[in-house]
């Protein structure tokens, strides 16, 4: 009796949070035999619920369940139009056959903040037209081109304010509506650097000035409230992408892999809460086909840590498996064991046995990755010697320095060996250059790469410091102690 009284007490819960929300839809003249309504629920179009309905005599009827206020997607005849939604609306929407936003009248409940949208569309859509605003970045400098945002947002904001019908606004759309003009603008700035960067052929981003983004705070791009706005999920993308940049002195990534991990990485260490979740699901969702399994098992592995409800983690679960295993199946195929990242690839040592990372659990690993014709490799060993001469004899008996080079035969590695005075450290061999094993596993795009690997065999960091950076010391160090 109590258990039948607790399951009607949770159903009774979910009723009253989860209510009706009624579209009715006429056309005056159908265009197509059907519409739809996708309901931003997750803020990820691969998983929101998609609604879709026969017309019949040029009508139908929607009935979704709304348990707070949101965005929806309403399509029709290839175009779209969003509606704002709250428990318990009542809407009528009356369409022609041509443009939604110069042909839907709209009526009852809930009409006056969806005529808004109308309205306000009308007179700035290009204003939050990607394509639009992409064009403009780039043909325009950035002192023209943020002198212009400021002014549409400044007319955004007048039109909203003098609105006739804002006084009957909820506080949930009111605070809607001026996040979208708000993060519109900030995103746009920061996407300046980035589009303009992916446009060109160059490795590096010019940089915003400063005085620019003196706006935008840490507070700004913590905002969970806002994740119902587009323009605030926009921005938060650039934002991360433009300060993970930033961190890596505004130079391109070259590798897929590392730039998701600083990525996340910086997500992780200045986004909280459902923003938090959000960004990490969303940019791997758009990007696991891109980077190595480790990477992809990884960042699956930090969003599941990082939420609480296990939301995105449910949601990205058979995705994510499917491209790790689609990667770990080729893998295979190429004689490498996909059991573990630390046993995936097997080593040639100089002797000519073989070894994996596993053979050195117990010990420190810093790994460098190079080949003899590396330039940029040669030039880091003498850091590399430095470093390893920082570190004492006991030390030294739980660390190992670790060179694998990825050169075509064993004969110009060992001869490289021998030339750079590589021979009294650990060295191993997979051969094949940008065909190796280990390539393919860890889908290395660039060398020198440095890899950092704890006792246990867990990899701390795929993308570690190089010898000439003296914080890779104390990297190093910490895991030793």
């Amino acid at each position: 009796m109590k258990k039948q009284i607790c399951i009607l007490a949770i159903l009774l819960h979910q009723l009253a949070f989860a209510q009706n929300v009624n579209i009715f839809c006429h056309f005056n003249l159908a265009a197509a035999d059907s519409c739809s309504i996708r309901v931003d629920k997750f803020h990820i179009r691969d998983f929101d619920p998609l609604t879709k309905h026969a017309l019949v005599e040029n009508e139908c009827q929607f009935k979704l369940n709304i348990d707070q206020p949101t965005l929806a997607e309403f399509m029709y005849n290839k175009q779209s139009v969003n509606f704002w939604l709250e428990p318990n609306d009542n809407l009528k929407l009356t369409i022609d056959y041509d443009s939604l936003y110069k042909a839907i009248k709209i009526e009852g409940t809930g009409n006056v903040h969806n005529s808004f949208l109308i309205a306000f569309f009308k007179s700035f859509k290009s204003d939050f037209d990607k394509d639009l605003i992409k064009q403009s970045m780039l043909s325009t400098g950035i002192d023209a081109f943020e002198n212009n945002l400021f002014k549409q947002r400044k007319k955004q904001l007048e039109f909203f304010n003098s609105y006739k019908d804002k006084a009957s606004f909820s506080a949930a759309f009111n605070a809607y509506v001026a996040n979208m003009i708000k993060y519109n603008y900030y995103y746009q700035l920061q996407a300046f650097a980035i589009i303009n960067a992916n446009d060109n052929k160059g490795l590096t981003v010019t940089p915003i000035p400063s005085l620019l983004l003196e706006e935008i705070t840490p507070a700004i791009a913590n905002n969970d409230d806002a994740l119902n706005c587009e323009q605030y999920r926009n921005f938060l993308n650039y934002y991360i992408i433009y300060n993970t940049s930033k961190a890596n002195g505004f130079n391109k990534f070259t590798d897929n892999s590392v730039s998701m991990e600083k990525k996340m990485a910086f997500t992780n260490q200045t986004i909280i809460g459902r923003a938090n979740a959000y960004f990490i699901a969303n940019y791997l969702n758009d990007n696991v086909a891109n980077v190595s399994p480790f990477t992809a098992k990884h960042i699956y592995e930090m969003l599941s840590f990082n939420e609480k409800k296990g939301e995105y983690t449910r949601l990205l679960k058979t995705k994510c498996e499917k491209q790790i295993n689609n990667k770990e199946a080729l893998a295979k195929k190429a004689d490498v064991p996909a059991s573990s990242a630390t046993s995936a690839v097997k080593i040639m040592g100089t002797d000519g046995k073989y070894f994996t990372f596993d053979d050195l659990k117990g010990k420190v690993v810093y790994v460098d990755f190079w080949a003899s014709w590396c330039g940029p490799c040669r030039q880091q060993f003498p850091f590399s010697k430095e470093l390893h001469k920082k570190f004492t004899p006991k030390q030294l008996k739980n660390l190992v320095f670790l060179y694998i080079s990825i050169d075509k035969t064993e004969e110009i590695w060992k001869k490289a060996i021998e030339q750079n005075g590589l021979g009294e450290m650990k060295n191993g061999l997979v051969p094949g250059d940008w065909s190796s094993e280990i390539v393919k596993y860890f889908q290395i795009n660039s060398i020198p790469r440095y890899m950092l690997i704890d006792k246990k065999g867990n990899i701390i960091d795929i993308n570690a410091k190089r010898p000439s950076d003296e914080a890779a010391y104390d990297d190093i160090l910490k895991l030793l102690e």
